[in-house]
């Protein structure tokens, strides 16, 4: 499945192996995110084989909820409430990794971040004012609009 996607996407393939790399992004980060089944940013539901992992019930889901991803009180509401914390953990990693200074306001400043599944861009946006080039993928089109309007 990895190199499926590093095949689809050959610009990730190096990012991808640098990730792959990462002793403690490993067995925690990188395989689910790489065998996830959010792999696009288009509606792929025409394309999609029969073998795909994507779940058909479960994209119709985030659809219907795209509209909701910014509202704290909503449905994510356990994912803003973790976000802080997740954010915490990667900054203080990645920083740790490439030997960046964890205190400066952009740290991630030259680092390229891919984030499959991303949503409504609840991740990706913290990462991206901390200075990453960040690109967001998702199955659910709506996702990537969402995600793009609440950026600007």
């Amino acid at each position: 499945m990895a190199s499926r996607l590093l095949n689809r996407f050959p610009t990730l393939n190096n990012t991808a192996q640098h990730i792959l790399s990462l002793p403690f992004l490993r067995s925690t980060v990188a395989s689910p995110f790489l065998l996830h089944s959010r792999l696009y940013s288009e509606d792929v539901s025409s394309r999609v084989p029969n073998r795909s992992s994507l779940n058909q019930v479960e994209l119709a889901k985030f659809s219907s909820i795209a509209d909701t991803w910014w509202d704290a009180e909503g449905p994510f509401k356990p994912l803003h409430v973790m976000n802080p914390t997740r954010l915490a953990f990667i900054r203080s990693t990645l920083c740790r990794h490439f030997q960046k200074d964890p205190y400066c306001a952009r740290p991630f400043e030259g680092l390229k971040i891919v984030d499959v599944g991303c949503g409504g861009g609840i991740l990706s946006e913290p990462l991206a004012r901390m200075g990453a080039t960040v690109t967001g993928v998702d199955a659910v089109e709506k996702n990537i609009k969402i995600a793009r309007l609440h950026s600007v």
